[in-house]
């Protein structure tokens, strides 16, 4: 299913990722001027602190350009470079990752791999405190099943993101925050499905979508 969006959507994800990056690149700047100038002998802290944010901007970068470039839709079947790249994000957060089965089943649509990356950084986004993300892949009854579960405390998605899980989606409404839950259900509703998100008890939320075979 050909689909395309608003310019306006391109707009917030550019603005969603540049904000995700302002962070650890302004650490490796100030890294940098540290040992520039290490008039206090804090050498050993500014190459920690320029290494540690070097690798942080560099796992967004990686795991966006598959997440929301045309490269996601190239991945196959083996999913460990996706669940390499989810573990590397998450390294700098306070969540772990639970993601057993790298193997997709046989016959699964191409693309569906940029679609877990994308429901892996909604469900990122519902772990304010942190906690865990369990990814399961699984070929059932009904189709192939995709399910990321966010488990933490105070689990929830804010307003804006919200917002952008309805139908139809007031685009003047979106936000750079809240963009990434409507772009999920687009990349979902480009494979002929639907993200369902629940409450599963207190604390956790369930992403999932199910793809005809």
């Amino acid at each position: 299913m050909e689909m395309t969006v608003d310019l306006r959507v391109a707009e917030l994800l550019a603005s969603r990722l540049c904000h995700d990056l302002v962070g650890p690149i302004g650490a490796v700047g100030n890294g940098l001027e540290l040992l520039a100038d290490d008039e206090f002998g804090m050498a050993d802290d500014a190459m920690q602190l320029t290494g540690n944010s070097a690798r942080q901007a560099s796992a967004i970068l990686q795991f966006y350009r598959l997440a929301y470039g045309m490269a996601g839709a190239r991945v196959g079947s083996d999913y460990s470079q996706l669940r390499d790249l989810t573990a590397a994000l998450l390294a700098s957060s306070k969540s772990e990752l639970d993601w057993p089965t790298i193997q997709a089943p046989d016959g699964i649509p191409d693309g569906t791999g940029k679609l877990i990356l994308n429901m892996v950084a909604l469900a990122q986004e519902a772990l304010p405190r942190g906690g865990k993300l369990a990814v399961s892949v699984a070929k059932g009854q009904g189709g192939f099943e995709l399910q990321v579960t966010a488990t933490g405390q105070d689990a929830h998605l804010r307003p804006e993101c919200l917002a952008g899980l309805n139908d139809p989606v007031d685009m003047d409404e979106l936000t750079p925050r809240g963009v990434h839950s409507y772009f999920t259900r687009i990349v979902a509703k480009r494979l002929g499905s639907t993200l369902d998100v629940a409450t599963q008890g207190e604390d956790c939320l369930t992403f999932k979508v199910t793809l005809s075979p």
